[in-house]
């Protein structure tokens, strides 16, 4: 069995003009059975630090102060009660509070009274109830309540308090599973398995609640067990791509015979904007999405590593994460969504990226990476081709450069601007960005001290240390070419 429930109590100040939001803490119950069969509470707090009254500590370190009270009552008999003081770390940003409390408890219906006191604020306070119910564990093969977390590893530290069975789990706020967040934890216990046989399985069921308030199977797959009296377990499943919604994991028990002897479940809500918009444009535009299944692998990563210079930096992120790890649908699902975006009709855009880019690789194929991937591929890439280039690799004293000037750059609208790419490796064509008037572009007011690096011994002025620029020579013309 497991509970959960928040609450929120907003309490107007007396002392300050603008209201106070309130204190914002979650409650998670479970119950579990000791090696000897006995039934134990556990709970489990997520307090949130940026409710509570900060205090300011040495080097300008932040903390809070809390008091927590918790009384478990029978029949309106008090039976338990337990008051924690619980502190966050001192750190330069605020972390909000876990803790674990275990009671060892007969069984029953109970009520569990929570206060949780802001210590720098008598008047912030935050009251919570949550019903109980403790049973005796039964004679047959049973499944425990699913504990769902937020994150689970492996662990040998048997000190810290959300240490059990060799891991650490930690609780999932409100069972809301953010964007960010990839996996799905839940941890587990089964007891008398060893009735089951040599081995017994576990068969999961994630569900999707449809506008009916039905719950429909999305995924479904099989855990193999070797037989045992008890087994603890933590569930870890990707649900990166699971769309925004409210889900129901179910864990059933079944025996040599695949016959269902024990279950349980437990409900959560996953927050997924990303894929919410995939699903719609799969529903919307079926034969681009056909198309983009057919693509193979190595065309994927290849126009995907292409697209770098052309996304936001947030994307970049995501990019970055389906590359490490070598997540094949996602980058499909992400290439698709992103030309659909660009275009009606995605596939024939991206066909023409396509062939774009491989011009471009051949372009400015350095021996390192992908044409497109250099830094002259990339700014082709996100500006296109300029107006007017001007190679040169004559001029006194400086490596091999070249200057690339924009009229206008439609994307920013910004006028005259110039890129210069120089090659101080003197390795074929490997240019590097070495100074942009572009905005977010690199913007190097020494570059022709780094352009001109081969004489250095002249410098404009009298003062070596703060100069920027070298004099005129012989041949000597990157700053004529770079400012007219």
């Amino acid at each position: 069995m497991n509970n959960w429930i928040a609450w929120f109590l907003f309490l107007p100040s007396l002392l300050m003009s603008n209201s106070k939001e309130g204190i914002e803490a979650f409650v998670q119950s479970n119950v579990f059975y000791t090696t000897e069969l006995s039934p134990y509470l556990e709970i489990r707090l997520h307090i949130l630090a940026d409710r509570f009254t900060k205090k300011i500590e040495r080097d300008s370190l932040l903390s809070i102060e809390s008091q927590v009270t918790l009384i478990l009552r029978k029949d309106s008999n008090m039976v338990k009660a337990e008051r924690l003081l619980l502190n966050s770390t001192p750190q330069k940003n605020l972390h909000d509070i876990i803790h674990l409390v275990r009671w060892q408890l007969p069984a029953g219906n109970y009520i569990l009274e929570t206060k949780i006191e802001d210590l720098r604020d008598p008047s912030r306070e935050l009251s919570l109830l949550d019903s109980i119910e403790i049973k005796n564990i039964p004679l047959k093969p049973h499944v425990s309540g699913l504990q769902l977390a937020s994150v689970i590893r492996e662990s040998k530290d048997t000190i810290n308090l959300f240490y059990k069975n060799g891991f650490i789990s930690e609780p999932l706020p409100y069972a809301v599973y953010k964007e960010t967040q990839k996996l799905l934890g839940a941890y587990f216990e089964t007891y008398h398995c060893d009735k089951l046989g040599k081995r017994f399985f576990y068969k999961f069921n994630l569900s999707k609640q449809d506008s009916s308030g039905n719950f429909i199977v999305q995924q479904e797959w099989h855990k193999a067990r070797n037989g045992r009296n008890f087994d603890a377990y933590y569930l870890k499943h990707d649900i990166s791509n699971l769309t925004s919604g409210t889900y129901r994991l179910t864990v059933k028990l079944l025996n040599e015979s695949s016959k269902e002897v024990a279950e349980s479940s437990v409900e959560f809500n996953r927050v997924n904007p990303f894929w919410d918009k995939i699903a719609k444009l799969v529903a919307s535009k079926v034969e681009d999405h056909q198309f983009f299944d057919t693509l193979s692998e190595p065309i994927i990563d290849y126009s995907l590593r292409a697209m770098y210079p052309l996304i936001s930096s947030l994307d970049v992120d995501i990019l970055n994460n389906f590359f490490k790890d070598k997540k094949l649908e996602e980058k499909r699902i992400f290439l698709f969504a992103y030309w659909s975006d660009q275009a009606d009709t995605a596939r024939i855009a991206f066909d023409k990226f396509l062939k774009y880019i491989r011009k471009l690789d051949a372009m400015f194929y350095s021996g390192f990476g992908y044409g497109f991937e250099t830094a002259r591929g990339s700014i082709y890439l996100r500006y296109g081709k300029p107006d007017e280039q001007i190679a040169e690799d004559k001029d006194n004293g400086a490596f091999p450069y070249e200057i690339w000037k924009y009229n206008k750059i439609l994307k920013t609208g910004q006028t005259n601007v110039k890129f210069l790419f120089y090659n101080p490796d003197l390795a074929g064509s490997d240019f590097r960005l070495l100074h942009s008037t572009a905005h977010g572009e690199i913007h190097n007011k020494n570059w022709e001290l780094e352009l001109y690096k081969n004489a250095l011994q002249e410098v404009r002025g009298n003062n070596p240390i703060d100069a920027n620029s070298i004099p005129d020579g012989y041949n000597r013309r990157a700053r004529e070419y770079f400012y007219n």
